[in-house]
This record gives structure tokens, C-alpha cells and sequence, in this order.
């Protein structure tokens, strides 16, 4: 099995950043959406902290600049 990892994105035309479990749990629906780069990456702490996977933040985003 592949190691799963949570990926933090920014999304321009959505809700602004998506948090995605990859591979996705199967019968958990993990991913997320928010509106802050600051929230978004709560969401992905409290993953790794809970299932101890590692994030991926492809945002570039430092919080305290938003």
C-alpha cells in the first residue's frame, strides 16, 4: 500500500484551500474546504496528529501573511 498523506492545495475558483487525504480512507470522508490557509491547515495537523500521516502543503502560503 502506498503511503497516505494529506494534501493541503489552493484553490482559486473554490472555497480557497482544499485538504485532501491521498489515497482517500476508505468509508471516511476526510477531505475538506476553507475559506483560510490557517484553517485548512488546522484540519491537516489535527490528521497527522490523530493518524500520524504526513502533510503535504503545496500552497506556499506562510500564516501569518493571510
Amino acid at each position: 500500500m502506498a503511503e497516505r498523506i494529506i494534501e493541503i492545495t489552493y484553490e482559486p475558483f473554490g472555497a480557497g484551500f482544499d485538504v485532501r487525504v491521498k489515497p482517500p480512507v476508505e468509508g471516511e470522508n476526510l477531505d475538506a474546504e476553507f475559506q483560510t490557509h490557517r484553517k485548512a491547515r488546522g484540519w491537516a495537523s489535527g490528521l497527522r496528529l490523530t493518524r500520524g500521516w504526513r502533510i503535504l502543503d503545496r500552497t506556499e502560503v506562510v500564516d501569518n501573511m493571510i
